[in-house]
């Protein structure tokens, strides 16, 4: 890959990633209303055991998709510092 593919190559993951962080913030934010109503902080009208079950099956799905995605997040950042360390 010459220089400017590389730069160009670099500028985009970072992008991707840029992107990433953006939709995992608004991620977090449905995470954390998942996790008051999990924890019953929010009144709700699930007083259903079974539902309440699902609900706390489901957030625990959320946390554990939100680490894959930051990892993937985290390794985007790094593909693109080592490809401009490469540049150097």
């Amino acid at each position: 890959m010459d220089q400017k593919q590389q730069n160009l190559t670099a500028i985009r993951l970072k992008k991707i990633a840029d992107h990433i962080e953006d939709t995992r913030e608004e991620y977090n934010h449905l995470l954390l209303q998942v996790q008051k109503l999990v924890s019953g902080k929010e009144k709700t009208i699930l007083d259903d055991e079974k539902v309440n079950e699902k609900l706390s099956s489901t957030y625990q799905q959320m946390k554990e998709y939100a680490l894959f995605v930051k990892a993937i997040e985290a390794f985007l950042r790094t593909s693109a510092r080592n490809i401009k360390r490469e540049d150097s």
